[in-house]
């Protein structure tokens, strides 16, 4: 049973809802079943003098799709009608949300039919729900229904940046750039301006299929409509300038990254950042160059974490300089972090040849087992 409480009149009464500009409550799931909900529950409410209304169901209906009990809510709202009180959009977004993240399709869009059928109009999260949903099943077919519905959100006048930015990453995940592409290109159109979020999505779905030369253009592009690039956009293109094999650039980047720092709004490169760019000059076998970033993390103020470890270590033993990663792998040990399962996996393979390293590796973790890997 959920224990729903709140005060009111200076007593205690039973029931739910979300902090909106009406009266209020809260609610307080048990230790136990979260959000086993039966008729005596809302009895306990009536018998308190507090009448649920949609409110305290839609809160409740919250809570039940976000554990996964999408049966009991949709089961509350059958109860809903059988007490007179009218769902609305609320009502009916959370349980599409529950039954599209269950993978029941069917039952979704049957939902979203019936709240139509009511004359309740799907606001941008209903139809940011359903596109975002389509997408997910990752076929082409879907993604033409997922068009379909963002369709018809232009054509009520509620589409957003949001919403753009949802169908732009489903287009992008899916190869499907040219879509994306046209999609960014109708935005002004639509007096909608893209923001950092839409040209990270855009730059690293161009990134993965292959085009290049277009993903700098739309960094210029952001650039020159006054949109600041962030540490996600600068990673991004470091690990496409990495993946194209274009690491004079990237260094030339990392190292502007560096220096930007140290301005009034300059960009602190953090530890993904490092890691994608010493990774990217290790698979070129640039070891140097990888060694040279990852020792200059301190100096910019980023301490390395387990991660940069095994990243310039496996670079290291890739290309077969043992005694450098033996080197590291001292220090990983003796900073508390563990090599990962790729590491081990070289050593190991390395060790057939020369067992040195493995026995420096087992040794030094032996006395580390109690330290959690960073």
């Amino acid at each position: 049973m959920l224990l729903l409480r709140m005060e009111g009149n200076g007593s205690n009464l039973y029931s739910t809802c979300k902090v909106s500009d009406r009266r209020t409550c809260l609610a307080e799931p048990p230790i136990g079943d979260v959000g086993m909900i039966q008729e005596a529950d809302m009895e306990k409410i009536v018998e308190r003098g507090c009448e649920p209304n949609v409110v305290t169901y839609n809160a409740i209906i919250d809570a039940l799709h976000k554990d996964n009990l999408v049966a009991e809510a949709v089961n509350l709202l059958s109860q809903m009608r059988d007490k007179g009180i009218s769902p609305d959009v609320i009502t009916y977004t959370c349980l599409i949300h529950g039954l599209f993240n269950l993978g029941k399709y069917n039952q979704a869009l049957a939902l979203f039919n019936e709240m139509a059928g009511q004359s309740i109009s799907p606001d941008v999260y209903t139809f940011g729900v359903l596109i975002d949903a389509h997408f997910k099943e990752g076929m082409v077919s879907k993604m033409n229904e997922a068009r379909k519905v963002f369709n018809l959100m232009l054509s009520n006048n509620i589409a957003d940046v949001v919403s753009y930015n949802i169908l732009i990453n489903g287009y992008s995940k899916s190869k499907m750039i040219d879509e994306a592409i046209e999609l960014f290109d109708e935005m002004p159109r639509k007096d909608l301006a893209p923001n950092s979020v839409t040209y990270n999505t855009l730059r690293k779905g161009l990134w993965e299929s292959g085009r290049p030369q277009i993903a700098l253009e739309f960094f210029k592009n952001m650039c020159s409509h006054g949109q600041q690039p962030n540490r996600i956009t600068l990673s991004i293109l470091l690990s496409g300038l990495c993946k194209q094999g274009d690491l004079e650039e990237a260094l030339t980047l990392s190292e502007a990254m560096e220096r930007s720092r140290l301005s009034e709004n300059g960009l602190q490169p953090n530890v993904y950042t490092y890691s994608t760019t010493i990774k990217g000059f290790c698979k070129e076998g640039f070891l140097e160059e990888a060694f040279k970033v990852f020792r200059g993390m301190e100096e910019g103020g980023c301490l390395p974490n387990g991660c940069c470890y095994n990243v310039i270590i496996q670079g290291l033993l890739k290309h077969g300089d043992v005694t450098k990663a033996s080197q590291l792998i001292d220090e990983m040990v003796d900073k508390g972090f563990f090599a990962d399962a790729t590491t081990t996996e070289l050593v190991i393979r390395i060790a057939l040849n020369d067992d040195l390293i493995l026995k420096k590796l087992l040794n030094r973790f032996e006395g580390s087992k109690s330290v959690n890997m960073k």
